[in-house]
């Protein structure tokens, strides 16, 4: 039986192969970086955890060129 893996927010930078999670507290869940980065299926990626919502958003509406 295949279990479900809950994801938190989530950016993909293709450009530096990272996937920065959003986590709005430090805990232990950030321990589970390398299982959200295999069930989304990017094994080559970093995954990286960021606490600021504020901070989040701005990089997830960044424009790059």
């Amino acid at each position: 039986m295949k279990t479900s893996v809950k994801i938190p927010p989530y950016h993909i930078i293709d450009s530096t192969k990272e996937v920065i999670f959003y986590m709005p507290k430090k805990s232990g869940a950030a321990q589970e970086i390398s299982v959200w980065v295999k069930a989304l299926n990017l094994t080559d990626y970093r995954g990286m955890v960021i606490n600021s919502k504020c901070m989040f958003n701005r990089l997830k509406d960044k424009q790059c060129d």
